[in-house]
Protein backbone atom coordinates (compact mmCIF):
# COMPACT_ATOMS: atom_id res chain seq x y z
CA UNK A 1 0.00 0.00 0.00
CA UNK A 2 1.27 3.36 -0.79
CA UNK A 3 2.11 5.61 2.15
CA UNK A 4 0.65 9.57 2.15
CA UNK A 5 3.94 10.94 2.59
CA UNK A 6 2.75 14.33 3.51
CA UNK A 7 2.06 12.52 7.17
CA UNK A 8 2.87 9.21 7.96
CA UNK A 9 3.25 8.32 11.67
CA UNK A 10 4.61 5.50 12.68
CA UNK A 11 3.42 4.78 16.27
CA UNK A 12 4.65 1.79 18.64
CA UNK A 13 3.46 0.09 21.67
CA UNK A 14 5.62 -2.19 24.02
CA UNK A 15 4.29 -4.51 26.60
CA UNK A 16 5.86 -7.66 28.14
CA UNK A 17 7.62 -9.73 25.30
CA UNK A 18 6.14 -7.98 22.25
CA UNK A 19 6.42 -4.89 20.45
CA UNK A 20 3.82 -3.78 18.50
CA UNK A 21 3.35 -0.79 15.50
CA UNK A 22 0.86 0.70 13.29
CA UNK A 23 1.50 2.87 10.34
CA UNK A 24 -0.93 5.46 9.40
CA UNK A 25 -0.91 8.94 7.50
CA UNK A 26 -3.95 11.25 6.24
CA UNK A 27 -4.60 13.50 8.91
CA UNK A 28 -5.90 13.72 12.37
CA UNK A 29 -9.59 13.50 11.01
CA UNK A 30 -9.21 11.14 8.38
CA UNK A 31 -6.34 8.84 9.36
CA UNK A 32 -5.45 6.00 7.12
CA UNK A 33 -4.05 2.41 8.21
CA UNK A 34 -1.16 1.68 6.30
CA UNK A 35 0.36 -1.03 8.21
CA UNK A 36 0.45 -2.72 11.79
CA UNK A 37 2.53 -6.02 13.57
CA UNK A 38 4.30 -7.18 16.26
CA UNK A 39 7.56 -8.11 17.02
CA UNK A 40 8.31 -10.60 19.62
CA UNK A 41 11.21 -10.44 22.18
CA UNK A 42 12.35 -12.22 25.63
CA UNK A 43 12.32 -9.56 28.43
CA UNK A 44 14.34 -11.87 30.81
CA UNK A 45 17.80 -11.76 28.49
CA UNK A 46 20.00 -9.47 29.37
CA UNK A 47 20.00 -5.69 29.29
CA UNK A 48 22.84 -5.50 26.65
CA UNK A 49 20.76 -7.62 24.12
CA UNK A 50 17.61 -6.23 24.99
CA UNK A 51 18.67 -3.11 24.37
CA UNK A 52 20.87 -4.36 20.80
CA UNK A 53 17.03 -6.10 19.50
CA UNK A 54 15.72 -2.73 20.36
CA UNK A 55 18.29 -1.03 18.48
CA UNK A 56 17.80 -2.89 15.61
CA UNK A 57 14.38 -3.77 15.31
CA UNK A 58 13.43 0.00 15.98
CA UNK A 59 16.09 0.92 13.24
CA UNK A 60 14.79 -1.91 10.97
CA UNK A 61 11.18 -0.98 11.20
CA UNK A 62 11.50 2.99 10.82
CA UNK A 63 13.85 2.31 7.64
CA UNK A 64 11.61 0.10 5.66
CA UNK A 65 8.24 2.31 6.39
CA UNK A 66 9.90 5.53 6.06
CA UNK A 67 7.83 7.37 8.40
CA UNK A 68 7.95 11.49 8.45
CA UNK A 69 6.95 11.17 12.49
CA UNK A 70 6.89 8.78 15.55
CA UNK A 71 4.82 8.28 18.61
CA UNK A 72 4.93 6.16 21.27
CA UNK A 73 2.44 4.77 23.94
CA UNK A 74 4.50 5.44 27.32
CA UNK A 75 3.91 3.15 30.03
CA UNK A 76 3.22 4.47 33.48
CA UNK A 77 2.68 0.89 35.00
CA UNK A 78 6.43 -0.80 35.74
CA UNK A 79 6.50 -1.30 39.33
CA UNK A 80 10.10 -3.22 38.94
CA UNK A 81 13.57 -2.82 37.19
CA UNK A 82 13.08 -5.77 35.18
CA UNK A 83 9.83 -3.87 33.64
CA UNK A 84 11.79 -0.67 33.51
CA UNK A 85 14.22 -2.08 31.43
CA UNK A 86 11.39 -3.48 29.05
CA UNK A 87 8.50 -1.18 29.30
CA UNK A 88 10.60 2.61 29.57
CA UNK A 89 14.19 1.82 28.33
CA UNK A 90 13.60 0.62 24.43
CA UNK A 91 11.89 4.43 24.00
CA UNK A 92 15.10 6.36 24.75
CA UNK A 93 16.93 4.19 22.30
CA UNK A 94 14.27 5.00 20.27
CA UNK A 95 14.40 8.71 20.37
CA UNK A 96 17.92 8.44 19.93
CA UNK A 97 16.78 7.25 16.83
CA UNK A 98 14.40 10.05 15.87
CA UNK A 99 17.04 12.30 16.38
CA UNK A 100 19.76 10.76 14.14
CA UNK A 101 17.02 10.80 11.43
CA UNK A 102 15.77 13.63 12.12
CA UNK A 103 11.97 12.57 12.72
CA UNK A 104 10.37 14.28 15.41
CA UNK A 105 8.50 12.27 18.41
CA UNK A 106 6.04 12.13 20.97
CA UNK A 107 4.93 10.42 23.56
CA UNK A 108 1.20 9.45 24.93
CA UNK A 109 0.18 7.78 28.09
CA UNK A 110 -3.24 5.87 27.64
CA UNK A 111 -4.74 8.69 29.25
CA UNK A 112 -3.89 10.94 25.93
CA UNK A 113 -6.23 8.88 24.04
CA UNK A 114 -9.53 11.07 24.22
CA UNK A 115 -12.34 11.52 22.89
CA UNK A 116 -12.01 15.20 22.65
CA UNK A 117 -8.69 14.58 21.33
CA UNK A 118 -9.47 12.08 18.52
CA UNK A 119 -13.31 13.13 17.90
CA UNK A 120 -14.64 9.62 18.23
CA UNK A 121 -17.56 8.28 20.35
CA UNK A 122 -17.58 5.77 22.20
CA UNK A 123 -14.96 3.13 22.98
CA UNK A 124 -11.19 4.39 21.95
CA UNK A 125 -10.49 0.71 20.76
CA UNK A 126 -14.01 0.53 19.01
CA UNK A 127 -12.73 4.24 17.50
CA UNK A 128 -9.68 2.53 15.51
CA UNK A 129 -11.70 0.24 13.31
CA UNK A 130 -14.77 2.93 12.98
CA UNK A 131 -12.35 5.88 12.30
CA UNK A 132 -9.69 5.14 10.59
CA UNK A 133 -9.74 3.76 6.90
CA UNK A 134 -8.90 0.64 5.86
CA UNK A 135 -8.17 -0.94 9.37
CA UNK A 136 -7.94 -4.89 10.14
CA UNK A 137 -10.86 -5.64 11.65
CA UNK A 138 -8.65 -8.37 13.77
CA UNK A 139 -6.28 -6.10 14.97
CA UNK A 140 -5.46 -6.77 18.98
CA UNK A 141 -5.93 -4.07 21.38
CA UNK A 142 -2.62 -3.72 21.82
CA UNK A 143 -1.92 -3.02 18.04
CA UNK A 144 -5.04 -0.72 18.47
CA UNK A 145 -2.97 1.16 21.50
CA UNK A 146 -0.12 1.48 19.06
CA UNK A 147 -2.69 2.80 16.22
CA UNK A 148 -3.91 5.14 18.93
CA UNK A 149 -0.30 6.60 19.39
CA UNK A 150 0.22 7.39 15.77
CA UNK A 151 -3.35 8.80 15.74
CA UNK A 152 -2.56 11.41 18.29
CA UNK A 153 0.74 12.42 16.28
CA UNK A 154 -1.13 13.01 13.03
Amino acid sequence: MEIDTRMACLGFNILKGELHYCVLDGERSSPRHVDCGVHRFDPRQPRPELANFFKQTFREIVDSRSPTKLAYRLSLEAQKADQFAYLAFPYGILNVLAHEKGLPIDEFTMQSFTKRALGFTGDKFDACAAHISDFPSDAKKDTKTAALAAWMAL
